[in-house]
Protein backbone atom coordinates (compact mmCIF):
# COMPACT_ATOMS: atom_id res chain seq x y z
CA UNK A 1 0.00 0.00 0.00
CA UNK A 2 1.85 3.63 -0.97
CA UNK A 3 2.43 6.26 1.46
CA UNK A 4 -0.52 8.73 0.84
CA UNK A 5 1.25 12.26 0.09
CA UNK A 6 4.41 10.55 -1.08
CA UNK A 7 4.39 11.75 -4.76
CA UNK A 8 4.51 15.59 -2.63
CA UNK A 9 7.38 14.52 -0.19
CA UNK A 10 9.66 13.16 -3.33
CA UNK A 11 8.72 16.56 -5.14
CA UNK A 12 9.53 18.60 -1.78
CA UNK A 13 12.90 16.83 -1.85
CA UNK A 14 13.63 16.97 -5.84
CA UNK A 15 13.08 20.53 -4.75
CA UNK A 16 15.23 20.90 -1.76
CA UNK A 17 18.05 19.47 -3.82
CA UNK A 18 17.68 21.91 -6.50
CA UNK A 19 17.88 25.03 -4.38
CA UNK A 20 20.80 23.49 -2.41
CA UNK A 21 22.81 22.52 -5.95
CA UNK A 22 22.25 26.30 -7.17
CA UNK A 23 22.67 27.73 -4.13
CA UNK A 24 26.34 26.05 -3.62
CA UNK A 25 26.98 26.53 -7.22
CA UNK A 26 26.44 30.45 -6.73
CA UNK A 27 29.08 30.19 -3.92
CA UNK A 28 31.54 28.41 -5.83
CA UNK A 29 31.00 31.12 -8.65
CA UNK A 30 31.71 33.89 -6.56
CA UNK A 31 34.35 32.69 -4.21
CA UNK A 32 36.69 31.28 -7.38
CA UNK A 33 35.80 34.75 -9.09
CA UNK A 34 37.07 36.39 -5.94
CA UNK A 35 40.31 34.32 -6.07
CA UNK A 36 41.13 35.22 -9.49
CA UNK A 37 40.15 38.92 -9.04
CA UNK A 38 42.58 38.65 -5.79
CA UNK A 39 45.40 36.95 -7.48
CA UNK A 40 48.20 39.53 -7.41
CA UNK A 41 49.06 40.72 -10.95
CA UNK A 42 52.11 41.91 -12.56
CA UNK A 43 51.75 40.56 -15.85
CA UNK A 44 49.19 39.08 -14.83
CA UNK A 45 49.98 35.57 -15.88
CA UNK A 46 49.34 34.41 -12.31
CA UNK A 47 46.03 35.77 -12.82
CA UNK A 48 45.00 33.73 -15.81
CA UNK A 49 46.28 30.66 -14.21
CA UNK A 50 43.31 29.29 -12.72
CA UNK A 51 41.84 26.17 -14.16
CA UNK A 52 38.40 24.33 -13.10
CA UNK A 53 38.10 21.03 -13.27
CA UNK A 54 36.00 18.13 -12.29
CA UNK A 55 37.30 14.91 -10.72
CA UNK A 56 40.47 15.73 -10.74
CA UNK A 57 43.15 18.64 -10.70
CA UNK A 58 44.39 20.01 -13.69
CA UNK A 59 47.56 20.16 -15.05
CA UNK A 60 47.20 23.29 -17.52
CA UNK A 61 49.46 26.37 -17.39
CA UNK A 62 48.60 29.70 -20.26
CA UNK A 63 51.39 31.68 -21.31
CA UNK A 64 48.30 34.64 -21.03
CA UNK A 65 49.28 38.14 -19.69
CA UNK A 66 46.02 39.34 -19.89
CA UNK A 67 46.43 41.32 -16.25
CA UNK A 68 42.10 41.13 -16.06
CA UNK A 69 42.34 37.42 -15.97
CA UNK A 70 39.73 37.20 -18.20
CA UNK A 71 40.96 33.72 -18.92
CA UNK A 72 40.72 32.19 -15.36
CA UNK A 73 37.08 33.77 -15.20
CA UNK A 74 36.03 31.76 -18.13
CA UNK A 75 37.20 29.11 -16.55
CA UNK A 76 35.07 29.65 -13.35
CA UNK A 77 32.22 30.20 -15.62
CA UNK A 78 32.24 26.49 -16.94
CA UNK A 79 31.14 25.09 -13.38
CA UNK A 80 28.82 22.10 -13.88
CA UNK A 81 25.99 22.72 -13.81
CA UNK A 82 25.63 20.13 -11.01
CA UNK A 83 27.92 20.48 -8.24
CA UNK A 84 26.50 18.42 -5.52
CA UNK A 85 28.56 15.05 -5.26
CA UNK A 86 31.31 16.57 -7.29
CA UNK A 87 34.79 16.93 -6.79
CA UNK A 88 35.57 19.86 -8.10
CA UNK A 89 39.22 21.81 -8.42
CA UNK A 90 40.51 24.93 -8.73
CA UNK A 91 44.02 24.66 -9.98
CA UNK A 92 46.89 26.98 -10.47
CA UNK A 93 50.46 25.43 -11.53
CA UNK A 94 52.70 28.38 -11.90
CA UNK A 95 55.57 27.38 -9.66
CA UNK A 96 55.42 31.07 -7.50
CA UNK A 97 51.39 30.72 -6.56
CA UNK A 98 52.73 29.36 -3.44
CA UNK A 99 54.93 32.18 -2.45
CA UNK A 100 51.86 34.67 -3.29
CA UNK A 101 49.93 32.81 -0.84
CA UNK A 102 51.64 31.87 1.89
CA UNK A 103 54.66 34.77 1.62
CA UNK A 104 58.46 34.30 0.51
CA UNK A 105 59.37 37.01 -0.91
CA UNK A 106 62.75 38.81 0.48
CA UNK A 107 62.11 40.64 3.80
CA UNK A 108 63.57 43.69 3.87
CA UNK A 109 63.63 44.32 0.31
CA UNK A 110 66.89 45.56 -1.13
CA UNK A 111 66.33 46.59 -4.12
CA UNK A 112 63.05 45.73 -5.44
CA UNK A 113 61.40 44.20 -8.98
CA UNK A 114 62.86 46.11 -11.64
CA UNK A 115 59.89 47.93 -13.75
CA UNK A 116 60.35 48.12 -17.90
CA UNK A 117 58.39 50.63 -17.96
CA UNK A 118 59.25 53.54 -15.64
CA UNK A 119 63.30 51.93 -16.06
CA UNK A 120 63.43 51.72 -12.03
CA UNK A 121 63.07 49.56 -9.21
CA UNK A 122 59.89 49.09 -7.20
CA UNK A 123 59.67 47.68 -4.01
CA UNK A 124 56.38 45.27 -4.54
CA UNK A 125 56.59 43.24 -1.40
CA UNK A 126 56.51 43.81 2.38
CA UNK A 127 56.80 41.12 5.03
CA UNK A 128 57.29 38.40 3.02
CA UNK A 129 54.11 38.99 0.75
CA UNK A 130 53.27 40.85 -2.26
CA UNK A 131 51.33 44.32 -1.66
CA UNK A 132 48.37 43.52 -3.61
CA UNK A 133 47.68 40.14 -0.89
CA UNK A 134 49.41 40.75 1.92
CA UNK A 135 48.62 37.99 4.02
CA UNK A 136 47.51 35.58 1.27
CA UNK A 137 44.11 35.29 -0.82
CA UNK A 138 42.56 31.97 -1.44
CA UNK A 139 42.41 30.94 2.46
CA UNK A 140 40.58 33.89 3.09
CA UNK A 141 38.73 33.62 0.18
CA UNK A 142 37.75 29.42 1.19
CA UNK A 143 37.05 30.44 4.59
CA UNK A 144 34.53 33.04 3.21
CA UNK A 145 33.32 30.73 0.92
CA UNK A 146 33.16 28.16 4.19
CA UNK A 147 30.82 30.23 6.26
CA UNK A 148 28.32 31.32 3.06
CA UNK A 149 27.77 27.95 2.62
CA UNK A 150 27.04 27.03 6.76
CA UNK A 151 24.95 29.78 6.19
CA UNK A 152 22.95 28.45 3.39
Amino acid sequence: MPLIGRVNLDLAIDDLVNVTNDNLRGVYLAGLSAIVQGTPADSGRARNNWFLSVGAPSNKITTSTSVGGGGSLSQAAKMPKDVLNNKIFFTNNLPYIGVLEYGGFPSPVENGSYIKRSKSFEILSINGFSKQAPGGWVRKTVIKMQNKIRSL
